[in-house]
C-alpha cells in the first residue's frame, strides 16, 4: 500500500526495510522452505516454498510498488498463505504477516484466514509497522492482528523502528527452532570375495614354489 512508502524507518522507507529484514531472517534459516507471498489490493504469489534461498532472495529483491492495485487485502495475503503450506509435511508450519494497515480489500477477511490457519496447525506472527499515535491516524486493526496471532498461537509484535523489527524478527527466530536431523550414511563394502581371491592366488603361487622347489632338488 501507498503507506509502505513512509521514510519513518532507517535508512530508507518501509518497504525497503521490510525487505532487508526479512532477507536476514532467511539467512537465518539455511534449511527452511520458505516462500514469499505479498498483498494489497490483491494477494499473489511472488515465491513458492524453496529451499533455494539465492532465487528467493532475487524474488524478495524485485517485489516493489506498483506490482498490484493499491489496497490491504490481509485476509487474502494470509489464506495464500495457508493455500501454500496446506500440502508442506513439516511438523511446523509459520506464517510472518507484516502490514501497516487494516484490511479493506478481498472476499476473505482476517480472521477467516486465522481460522483456516489455526485448523492447519499454522502459527501466524503478525509484526505491525508504525507507531501507535500512527496507527489510530491510519486505523490498523491492532485487535484483528491480536486475535490472529491468539488463535494460531503466534504472537502480535509493534514494530515502531528497524532495531525493533530486526528484535522481533530474531525473537520469531528464536522460537521456532527446531533440531536438524541429519541421516547418516554408511557404505560397506563385501571384501569376502576379495580375500577369497587373494587366497587363492597365495595358494597358486605356493603350489608354484613347492613345484619349482620340487623340481630343483636332487
Amino acid at each position: 500500500s501507498p503507506s509502505m512508502r513512509a521514510e519513518d524507518f532507517r535508512p530508507r522507507n518501509r518497504m525497503y526495510v521490510a525487505k532487508e529484514t526479512a532477507r536476514e531472517f532467511i539467512r537465518q534459516r539455511p534449511h527452511d522452505r520458505i516462500g514469499l507471498v505479498a498483498f494489497a489490493a490483491t494477494a499473489f504469489t511472488q515465491c513458492p516454498l524453496t529451499l533455494d534461498h539465492a532465487v528467493l532472495d532475487e524474488l524478495l529483491d524485485g517485489l516493489d510498488f506498483g506490482m498490484a492495485e493499491d489496497g490491504t487485502a490481509i485476509g487474502m495475503g494470509l489464506a495464500t498463505c495457508v493455500a501454500r503450506l496446506k500440502e508442506s509435511r513439516t511438523p511446523s508450519k509459520v506464517v510472518v504477516l507484516l502490514t501497516d494497515g487494516q484490511n479493506n480489500r478481498g472476499a476473505i477477511d482476517p480472521l477467516t484466514g486465522a481460522e483456516l490457519a489455526r485448523v492447519l496447525g499454522i502459527r501466524v506472527y503478525d509484526p505491525v509497522l508504525g507507531r501507535r499515535m500512527e496507527m489510530v491516524r491510519m486505523d490498523v486493526d491492532e485487535g484483528a492482528l491480536r486475535e490472529i496471532a491468539h488463535r494460531t498461537g503466534g504472537r502480535f509484535y509493534r514494530a515502531l523502528d528497524t532495531d525493533a523489527l530486526t528484535g522481533i524478527y530474531a525473537a520469531i527466530d528464536r522460537l521456532e527452532r527446531a533440531p536438524i536431523h541429519a541421516i547418516e550414511y554408511k557404505e560397506f563394502v563385501d571384501l569376502g570375495p576379495l580375500l577369497l581371491g587373494c587366497a587363492a592366488a597365495l595358494m597358486l603361487l605356493y603350489g608354484l614354489c613347492a613345484s619349482t622347489w620340487a623340481f630343483r632338488l636332487p
